[in-house]
C-alpha cells in the first residue's frame, strides 16, 4: 500500500488529468446523447464517454486532415468546444430545456453507480499497468510508434514512422485518441501507452455496463411492444449492468478450468489431456507427463509448475490431415478475449476499438426501442458512430453495418406486429444501409483515400473446421448460457404456437448451402491464381494425390461437423424466435396485435445472437486472408 502511495504522490496528477479529458468528453456530448439517444432508458449517459471520445476525435482529425487545424493542443481544445457547442444546441432545438432535471431526479442511481464502475476500472488497471509498464514484446514497439508517430505530426494524416515522407496507411484512429489524451495531459506517449490500455479496459467495461442495463431497464418502460414489466428496477437492472460488465471485461475461456488445473495439478490421466488436443498439453511425445498417484488435486497452486497464461490464447488448434501436429504448430490461430487482451496490454487496434464496438452495440439497441423510424440527426450519429469503427479496426465497420441494419429490421418487425418484413419494409433496409454507408464514405474520406489493407481476398477453409471439444473450451461459459435462453425461447414461441420452424429451417437451409457453393467456388477460383496452384499441387503432391486427400477431406468434414452444425440449429432457433407465424382468423384475416410475443430486449438479444452464431460460421467455410 505505502508504494501505491509513494506512486501517486508522484504520477496521481497524470491519472487524474486522463480520466478528466475522458469524462469531459463524456459531458461534452451528453445533451447529444439526451436528445439522440432518447430510446434508452438512460438517455444514452453511460455511453456518452465511448461517444465522446469518438466524436471529439472524428471533429479533430477531420478538420486537421483537410489543413484546417494544426496537430496542437490548442486545436483538440477547439475540437472538444466545436463537439459541445453542437450537443447543445442539438438539445436545445429539438426538446425542453427541463427535460434534464427530470433525467436528474430520476437517474440519479444510476449516475453514481456509472462512476463509480468507470474510476474502479481505471485505477485498478492503471495499478496493473504501474506494475507492468514494460513495452516490450509481442506488437507493442510497433504500436507506440504508431502513437509517437502521430503525437510528433505537425497535421494529419500522419506521418509514418518507418517510411520518410509517407503517410500512415493503416486504421489508425485509436492511436488518434491516445496522442490527444498525452497531449492534453502534458505526458510522452510512452506513460500515454500504459493510460490508454487501462482507460480502454474501463470505457469497455462501462459502455458494457450500460448496454446490459439499458436492456433490463427497457423492460419497465411501456416500449414499442404490448409488454410491460415494472419488476425490473432500476436496482436490479445496474446489478445486471454489473454482471454484464464482469462478463465482457474479465471472464475468461475454460482453458484454466478444464486444462490448466488439472494438468498442473496431475489429478487427471494423460488420456484426458489428449482427448482435447490443445497446444503443448497434449502429443506430449518425449515429454513426460505423470499423474498424482492419489488422484486428488494439489491444494495448493504454489506448488504447481509454471503457468503460461498466454496458452488461454490459443486453444483452437489446427492438426494435419493425419491428426499430428503440423511441423509449423507454433503458427496456430489466435483466439483472443477481451480479459486476455487487457492483460497482454497490447494497443492493438482490435483492442482499442472494443468500446466502440460495444457503444454501436448500444446504438442499435437505441435504434429497437425507438420504435419510429431514425431521423436525419440519428442517422448521421450512427453513421459516424459505425464509421468510427472503419477507421478503429476496419474488419469490424461492415459487420456493425449490417448490425444496424438488422436493428432496424427488428425494430419494423415488432412495430408492424406481423412478424415479418414486407416490400416497404426492405426498401427502407435497404435505404438506410445505403445512407450509412454513403456517411462513412464521406465523413472518412482522407482516411478511406490513403488506407492500403494487406487483406488478400477470401479463401476457403477445407482443412480446418473446428473441432467442438476445443470450441467449447474457447466459448463453453456462453455456449452454456446461450444454449439455455434459446431453448428457454423455443418453449415460449411453442407455448404461443408461433414458433416458425419451417422458416427456420428453410432459411437454415439456404444458409447452409449457400456456404458450401461458396467454399467450393472459392476452391475451384483459387485454381487459377499461379501461387495458391503452386501450394495446392505441392499439398497434393506431399499427401499421395486427390485419391487419398479427397476422403481425409471428407471424414474430418464429418467428424468435426458438430461445431457447424450446433451453430447452424442455433440460427434456425434465432431466426424461428424472431419471425413468428402468422396467425389468422376463420376469415383468412391477420390478427393484429398478438403476432409477436416477445419484448423488445429479448428480440434484440436474439439478434445479437444470431449475429455471433453467423460470425463463429461462416470461418467454417471461408475465412480472409490478411498477411498483417
Amino acid at each position: 500500500m505505502t508504494l501505491i502511495l509513494e506512486w501517486l504522490s508522484r504520477e496521481g496528477l497524470i491519472v487524474l488529468s486522463w480520466w478528466l479529458w475522458i469524462t469531459l468528453a463524456g459531458f461534452a456530448v451528453f445533451p447529444l446523447c439526451m436528445r439522440l439517444l432518447g430510446g434508452l432508458p438512460d438517455k444514452g449517459y453511460t455511453l456518452a464517454r465511448a461517444l465522446g471520445m469518438v466524436l471529439v476525435t472524428f471533429v479533430f482529425w477531420l478538420l486537421a486532415s483537410y489543413g484546417f487545424l494544426d496537430n496542437s493542443v490548442g486545436s483538440i481544445i477547439l475540437s472538444w468546444l466545436i463537439v459541445a457547442i453542437v450537443s447543445l444546441v442539438v438539445y436545445v432545438r429539438l426538446g425542453d430545456l427541463q427535460d434534464i432535471r427530470v433525467w436528474w431526479r430520476e437517474n440519479r442511481m444510476l449516475f453514481i453507480a456509472t462512476e463509480i464502475v468507470f474510476f474502479s476500472l481505471f485505477f485498478v488497471w492503471v495499478i496493473y499497468r504501474a506494475h507492468q509498464n514494460q513495452i516490450l514484446f509481442t506488437e507493442k514497439p510497433m504500436e507506440l510508434a504508431f502513437m509517437s508517430a502521430v503525437q510528433r505530426s505537425d497535421t494529419f494524416p500522419p506521418n509514418d514512422p518507418w517510411m520518410s515522407g509517407y503517410a500512415i496507411s493503416y486504421y489508425y484512429m485509436g492511436y488518434v485518441m491516445s496522442s490527444m489524451l498525452s497531449m492534453l495531459t502534458g505526458i510522452t506517449s510512452t506513460i500515454g501507452f500504459n493510460l490508454m490500455i487501462a482507460s480502454q479496459f474501463a470505457l469497455t467495461g462501462v459502455t458494457a455496463f450500460g448496454v446490459v442495463y439499458n436492456l433490463v431497464r427497457s423492460r419497465a418502460f411501456e416500449s414499442i411492444t404490448q409488454f410491460r414489466n415494472e419488476s425490473a428496477s432500476r436496482s436490479i437492472a445496474i446489478g445486471m449492468g454489473v454482471l454484464g460488465m464482469i462478463f465482457m471485461v474479465l471472464l475468461g475461456n475454460f482453458q484454466a478450468i478444464l486444462i490448466e488445473a488439472p494438468y498442473q495439478s496431475k489429478s487427471l490421466p494423460q488420456d484426458y489431456f489428449e482427448f482435447w488436443g490443445t497446444q503443448e498439453r497434449s502429443n506430449f511425445g518425449e515429454n513426460v507427463y505423470i499423474q498424482n498417484g492419489d488422484n486428488g488435486l494439489i491444494s495448493d497452486p504454489s506448488g504447481w509448475g509454471s503457468w503460461w497464461w498466454f496458452r488461454a490464447s490459443r486453444v483452437l488448434t489446427d492438426y494435419a490431415l493425419d491428426n499430428t501436429l503440423p511441423p509449423n504448430w507454433h503458427a496456430q490461430p489466435i483466439d483472443e478475449f477481451p480479459a486476455f487482451s487487457f492483460l497482454l496490454a497490447d494497443n492493438h487496434p482490435h483492442v482499442l476499438a472494443l468500446p466502440f464496438v460495444v457503444m454501436v452495440i448500444g446504438l442499435m439497441l437505441n435504434l429497437v426501442l425507438t420504435g419510429r423510424n431514425p431521423n436525419g440527426y440519428e442517422v448521421l450519429l450512427y453513421g459516424i458512430g459505425v464509421g468510427a469503427l472503419v477507421f478503429l479496426n476496419t474488419w469490424d465497420g461492415p459487420i456493425y453495418l449490417v448490425g444496424l441494419v438488422g436493428a432496424d429490421a427488428l425494430r419494423r418487425i415488432i412495430q408492424n406486429d406481423k412478424g415479418r418484413l414486407d416490400a416497404e419494409d426492405w426498401l427502407g433496409l435497404i435505404k438506410l444501409g445505403f445512407v450509412l454507408l454513403g456517411i462513412v464514405v464521406i465523413a472518412y474520406l482522407p482516411f478511406i483515400i490513403g488506407f492500403r489493407s494487406q487483406a488478400s481476398g477470401i479463401l476457403p477453409n477445407l482443412l480446418h473446421p473446428t473441432l467442438f471439444r476445443r470450441f467449447f473450451i474457447m466459448f463453453g461459459p456462453f455456449v452454456i448460457i446461450i444454449s439455455l435462453f434459446l431453448l428457454v425461447e423455443a418453449w415460449r414461441g411453442h407455448r404461443y404456437k408461433e414458433f416458425n420452424w419451417r422458416l427456420g429451417i428453410s432459411i437454415g437451409g439456404l444458409i447452409l448451402l449457400g456456404l458450401l457453393v461458396f467454399m467450393l467456388a472459392l476452391t475451384a477460383a483459387s485454381v487459377f491464381l499461379p501461387t495458391i496452384r503452386a501450394y495446392v499441387e505441392g499439398f497434393l503432391n506431399d499427401w499421395g494425390g486427390w485419391d487419398v486427400v479427397m476422403p481425409l477431406l471428407i471424414q474430418r468434414r464429418i467428424q468435426y461437423g458438430l461445431t457447424g452444425l450446433l451453430l447452424l440449429v442455433g440460427v434456425i432457433l434465432v431466426l424461428a424466435r424472431m419471425f413468428p407465424i402468422i396467425r389468422k382468423s376463420k376469415f383468412e384475416e391477420e390478427v393484429d396485435g398478438i403476432n409477436v410475443t416477445y419484448p423488445s430486449a429479448t428480440g434484440f438479444t436474439l439478434l445479437l445472437i444470431g449475429m455471433g452464431l453467423m460470425l463463429t460460421l461462416m470461418p467454417e467455410f471461408f475465412y480472409l486472408k490478411d498477411n498483417f
